[in-house]
């Protein structure tokens, strides 16, 4: 099945709406200004990308949802879409509001919009959009909606820019990637894509933009705020997204890159580039649309797609500007030029990479109408090893101590979970059996404890000398990129919410991305839930490894769904499985809620190896954004997908 873009929506620094954007680009006009929104005197930068009716917002929450409103809308319109019943929506944020539940940003916006469809939050740092354009897409092919609106969102306080600039991530001068002046200049905004199939494209009468022809994601297991200087990282997400789409790297017409302008990133996304693309990396066109529009956070993937989009149709590639002189370790052809250069697109890839390790890359192709080869048949998956964990310090026994000095709960819970489930399954850690091992977490919000050291740092020192490592642990997918980092996990990470049974939705996703791609062979999905003082229960993780084909225990998913709603995840998962109601056994377990439903999965793997014959159903209880149920079995008969 092909996947098409038939709909942009943008409101950001560069203006509000996509013709503003490209207008902004076409004359070489960069977004990126001195801030007024909230006093920046005490820093040694003042500058940031911020949307100019921004500040008309009282709070965080209502700027967050109209920024989100205004992009979401344009791209509705702009795909002409009249029933927004059948539209899911898949939104990255890096930060929501800021320590707040993350998955209610995407409810909130679902239900201003008026979507029918389930809503799934994806939060891997400033890639996060990125990511959720990957999961959008593969909600079109498995059938679960028509439509998907895949984006992100973010806006730029004073918390943020503080945290930032405590890293010494920031500029004097507007982002100016691959040349002298080094660092970024942070934006905000709010950008999305319309995706639906080929077939419902014509169906309907509506011209495609694009066509959405792959991804690929990846981990550094390397540091919690800085890429892999080998750029290894960065280079297998490249290496699994052009795969993905059906070519070869020589394919590729152009590339935007994350290119925040700071030296670890350029550097290392050069050197990625260059293992990717070989002798044809000196001839291909890199540009970093953070010199118009800084780096947007989660907002930023999506952005820097849109700006693809019309750079393919435009027949040109957009330039990378206040370019300067060019750095060591710097693309051979950044455009740096003050105007878009004549150049036709047939193919482009749009790179992202994140604080915790993340790298995600996007293809897209013209809409020509050549169909490449996907699998058609999905691989069986089995289930190998698991971990329940209620004391975090259980990661003790698995990682030096010097390693987990100064990491916080959730990581502790998750790694601990995660180090069980590896050893359950006979893996070993920190060895080249880890490296193509990917892992999906759910969890809905940062760890409590990492957010009150963060506001207590802000009250003691105050925000122009607020505590970095607190803000390092400030992001969602904080807690992913430790597991990676302390057992060696390389392959496909991503950090989702869906509210209540977060990890339900996190083993789905994992179980689809294993049957249907060919890079990647084992991995784990896990959820992670850190109480505080308001919360009713108490700390809890679990993780369990997943394999593509039979494992030796030969506990299989059987059947597995996302929908609208518990009830008919649950009937979707039967069908595909083959089975009714009357064949199965619920299983429902109390605990943590972003935990209760990996809990469940666990208890009917234990039963099944105790020799109950019997195939088990567990789905979310109703709470959430979307429904998600799988059915756990023994023998060899695999999910029927079709």
């Amino acid at each position: 099945m092909k996947i098409v873009v038939t709909g942009l929506g943008a409101h950001c620094a560069l203006g509000e709406n996509i013709k503003t954007l490209w207008d902004a680009i076409e004359r070489g006009h960069s977004g990126i200004t001195p801030i007024n929104r909230f006093n920046v005197g005490t820093f040694d930068t003042q500058l940031g990308a911020v949307v100019s009716c921004g500040d008309y917002y009282g709070t965080e929450a209502q700027r967050l949802l109209a920024y989100g409103c205004a992009a979401a809308n344009e791209a509705l319109q702009y795909a002409k879409i009249v029933n927004r019943d059948r539209v899911a929506l898949v939104l990255g944020t890096c930060n929501g509001l800021l320590g707040g539940e993350l998955h209610s940003v995407t409810t909130d916006l679902a239900n201003a919009l008026k979507l029918g469809g389930p809503a799934i939050t994806v939060s891997t740092a400033c890639a996060s959009s990125a990511h959720a354009i990957g999961f959008a897409a593969d909600l079109i092919r498995r059938g679960v909606v028509a439509f998907v609106l895949a984006g992100g969102v973010d806006i730029l306080s004073a918390e943020v820019f503080a945290g930032f600039h405590s890293l010494g991530l920031l500029s004097k001068h507007p982002c100016a990637p691959f040349s002298t002046n080094m660092g970024t200049t942070l934006g905000e905004g709010a950008a999305f894509i319309l995706l639906e199939s080929e077939g419902s494209a014509k169906a309907r009468g509506a011209a495609p933009l694009a066509e959405f022809m792959g991804y690929g994601f990846s981990a550094d297991a390397y540091h919690d705020t800085t890429p892999i200087p080998s750029g290894s990282g960065m280079a297998k997400a490249l290496t699994a997204a052009v795969g993905n789409a059906g070519l070869e790297p020589e394919a590729i017409d152009y590339l935007n890159a994350h290119g925040t302008g700071t030296a670890a990133n350029d550097a290392a996304e050069w050197r990625a580039i260059q293992q990717v693309f070989g002798d044809a990396a000196n001839q291909l066109p890199v540009s970093s649309s953070k010199s118009f529009l800084g780096h947007a956070q989660g907002a930023a993937g999506v952005l820097e797609a849109v700006v693809t989009l019309m750079a393919m149709t435009h027949k040109v590639v957009p330039p990378t500007i206040n370019f300067t002189q060019p750095r060591r370790n710097a693309p051979t052809d950044p455009v740096a030029e003050p105007k878009p250069r004549p150049h036709a697109i047939q193919y482009a890839v749009c790179a992202n990479a994140a604080f915790g390790g993340v790298n995600t890359a996007l293809v897209f192709g013209q809409a020509d109408g050549t169909l490449r080869d996907k699998r058609e048949v999905p691989r069986s998956i089995s289930l190998t090893g698991t971990g329940i964990v209620q004391d975090g310090h259980q990661v003790n026994q698995f990682a030096p101590r010097a390693e987990l000095r100064g990491i916080d709960m959730s990581a502790r819970l998750l790694a601990s979970a995660t180090a069980v489930a590896l050893t359950d399954a006979g893996v070993r850690m920190q060895t080249p059996d880890c490296e193509g091992i990917g892992l999906f977490v759910g969890q809905t919000r940062v760890s409590p404890e990492s957010a009150e050291a963060f506001d207590k740092s802000i009250r003691a020192r105050g925000l122009a000398h607020l505590s970095a490592s607190a803000f390092a642990r400030m992001v969602c997918n904080y807690a992913t990129g430790v597991c990676c980092r302390l057992f060696g996990l390389k392959g496909p990470t991503a950090t989702l919410s869906t509210g209540p049974d977060s990890g339900l939705t996190a083993l789905v996703l994992a179980a689809d991305h294993l049957a249907w791609r060919d890079d990647v062979n084992h991995l784990l999905a896990a959820a992670v839930d850190e109480s505080d003082a308001s919360d009713h229960y108490e700390n809890g993780a679990a993780s369990v490894l997943l394999k593509a084909g039979e494992g030796s225990a030969s506990i299989n998913l059987t059947g597995w769904a996302l929908a609208t709603n518990c009830e008919l995840a649950a009937e979707q998962a039967l069908a595909k499985a083959s089975l009714n109601r009357e064949e199965v056994v619920p299983m429902a377990m109390p605990g943590p809620p972003t935990v209760a439903g990996l809990w469940a999965v666990i208890a009917a793997m234990d039963a099944l190896k105790a020799g109950i014959k019997s195939p088990f159903l567990i789905s979310n209880r109703g709470e959430g954004s979307v429904g998600a149920a799988v059915i756990l079995g023994t023998g060899s008969k695999a999910c029927d997908l079709n």
